[in-house]
């Protein structure tokens, strides 16, 4: 690796003879008394120096408070060593989940990760694939506002590496991972109606749907294909309360309502609440389902049924499709499909 450039921390660069001023690698090796290639091999820890004159340069560096330009490193090898994480809702414990086990990922492949919430807002989504790109960073992997296709392609066409979380974006340089939702929400239906429910209430999310969110597709068509089964949808935001107006609201309509599928584990957690502040029984009176198997869905009595999703399993294959971009610039990768499965507890 090249010689890297080092620029000041907080305050001036101090000792470095030029006050107020950034240091380069040439001041720091001046102040040691080595050769400005020698600072180098100790920052990019390279070897060829004695452990003695790797402590002279460290404690110089920390006396002196400069770290190394990452920028500047890109310069020399096309890589900052940075990703970059775009979500859409930061109250969402999945995503949260995401960016933890993300974040862990590229720890072992020596990046760091920005993270950033487009607040589901197309704007501010584009404001943020712009500063990260003006960060340089090796790639980007978004969970993206609908409809904003476009506004990726643009990025990935100016050589960004870009893996899209939950929806399919056909493009050079751009790859997608998604769970396999409809089979999830299957098992999940067909659980239900093993169990002989038959008046099924389905609470969906009034949010945009990306990856992490349920998505309503096929249901219906699965649950008439039940001779006596019928269904009803409400909409409402994906949370706690909102999955107790959500079961509210189909118990007005359907009073007879004996099983649930709800958007995520937050929604079904309201939900099974709901029904036992109105007196009844989960799953004896109306059976809940829910998606994601966070850990909160283990703490809550009944214990909740749910379809899975492997947040793990996600972050390892967002840091594998990204990598493949790196190495292979402008590639169309197939699109990666992420299995789920129905954990069966007590409430369904």
């Amino acid at each position: 690796m090249g010689d890297v450039e080092l620029a000041p921390g907080a305050g001036e660069a101090a000792g470095s003879g030029r006050s107020g001023k950034a240091a380069t690698l040439h001041d720091v090796a001046r102040r040691v008394g080595v050769a400005p290639r020698t600072v180098s091999r100790v920052v990019n820890d390279e070897g060829g120096y004695s452990a003695a004159t790797r402590q002279r340069i460290l404690d110089a560096i920390e006396e002196l408070r400069y770290r190394p330009n990452l920028l500047a490193r890109g310069l020399i090898t096309r890589r900052s060593g940075t990703v970059g994480l775009v979500v859409g809702n930061l109250t969402d414990p999945l995503l949260l989940a995401l960016a933890a086990s993300a974040q862990d990922v590229f720890r072992r492949q020596d990046r760091s990760m920005f993270f950033a919430s487009s607040g589901n807002d197309a704007d501010r989504q584009g404001e943020v694939l712009q500063s990260l790109w003006s960060h340089a960073v090796d790639g980007i992997i978004v969970a993206p506002v609908a409809d904003s296709a476009r506004q990726l392609v643009d990025y990935s066409r100016r050589g960004v590496p870009i893996v899209v979380v939950g929806s399919l974006v056909d493009a050079h340089n751009v790859a997608s991972v998604v769970f396999d939702l409809e089979t999830g929400f299957r098992l999940g239906v067909q659980h239900l109606l093993d169990a002989g429910r038959r008046s099924i209430g389905i609470i969906g999310s009034v949010a945009p749907s990306h990856a992490l969110c349920h998505r309503e597709e096929g249901l219906s068509e699965l649950l008439t294909s039940a001779a006596d089964a019928r269904a009803q949808l409400v909409r409402v935001q994906p949370t706690v309360d909102g999955g107790a107006a959500g079961l509210e609201q189909l118990f007005e309509m359907r009073p007879d309502l004996d099983g649930i599928l709800a958007c995520n584990d937050l929604v079904a957690i309201g939900a099974i609440g709901a029904a036992q502040a109105l007196g009844r029984r989960v799953p004896d009176d109306v059976a809940v389902v829910g998606c994601n198997d966070l850990e909160s869905g283990t703490l809550v009595t009944p214990s909740l049924t749910t379809i899975r999703l492997d947040v793990g399993l996600l972050a390892e294959a967002v840091a594998a499709a990204l990598q493949q971009l790196i190495d292979q610039p402008a590639v169309r990768p197939d699109q990666v499909v992420l299995p789920t499965e129905l954990v069966v507890r007590d409430s369904a």
